[in-house]
């Protein structure tokens, strides 16, 4: 049995522009944790602007249950940019449109139900989030750590969009801003020998969880930008982006 992490309750954010689902959906979720004897906070969203609005970034919740067809900004827009700021916070989309399965995992998707789902897949999802999801209050977030300008810093793992080469200086490409120091890839790519982190070409080390989209010649970054892909690099790339999707 599921039991409560901490002694917070967990939240949910249902997001669902059908007034009906979304209550049948409050309902259910309430259902599932009253069962469980686990303390729930629902915040119930009839669009995404309506949701970015109240949270324009750090989304409080554990869950969010996420409909694909809003009017207005699209579920999927919206998991891309809960993405770039929370690449840790479940999404579970519920929705009709089968042919979004691929894309909504690549957008970071926990599951993917259709609609019409039975109850018992929903408490499944929820049930599979497990202790560690629910732990938010102690959850410790992975660090990388470096010099720089003679101090020792340490940024977010999830942060790190990629790492790149140039002569004898690498330098960080962030959500926020852009680092630099002297230093290998060589070097770089033992201390950051972590799964996260692949080639993308001789010159850059891209961390997967801020990927977008690959080709063979090109990667799509979070950030708006991208890179070429190598011939060498283009098979463990993409085989690291879709194991870490799935």
């Amino acid at each position: 049995m599921l039991k409560q992490a901490t002694n917070q309750p967990v939240r949910i954010g249902i997001c669902e522009d059908d007034s009906t689902q979304l209550q049948c959906l409050r309902h259910e979720v309430l259902q599932y944790y009253d069962e469980k004897g686990i303390s729930v906070n629902i915040e119930l969203f009839q669009s995404a602007e309506e949701l970015l609005f109240k949270y324009p970034e750090d989304l409080p919740f554990h869950c969010l249950l996420l409909d694909i067809g809003l009017h207005g900004m699209d579920g999927m827009k919206l998991a891309r940019h809960i993405h770039q700021h929370d690449s840790h916070l479940v999404i579970i989309f519920i929705t009709g449109y089968k042919e979004y399965v691929f894309e909504g995992y690549i957008a970071g998707a926990f599951r993917y139900l259709l609609k019409p789902y039975q109850k018992c897949d929903l408490w499944e999802a929820l049930s599979s989030m497990g202790k560690e999801k629910l732990d938010c209050g102690n959850k410790t977030e992975d660090y990388i750590g470096f010099f720089y300008l003679g101090d020792y810093i340490k940024l977010k793992k999830s942060d790190i969009i990629y790492a790149e080469v140039k002569g004898h200086y690498i330098y960080i490409k962030t959500k926020k801003q852009e680092y630099s120091y002297k230093g290998s890839m060589k070097k770089l790519k033992e201390q950051w020998n972590d799964s996260c982190f692949c080639m993308v070409n001789r010159s850059v080390l891209a961390n997967i969880q801020n990927i977008d989209k690959i080709t063979k010649t090109e990667c799509f970054f979070s950030c708006q930008t991208s890179c070429q892909v190598s011939r060498g690099c283009y098979k463990a790339l993409n085989q690291a982006f879709v194991k870490y999707y799935f």
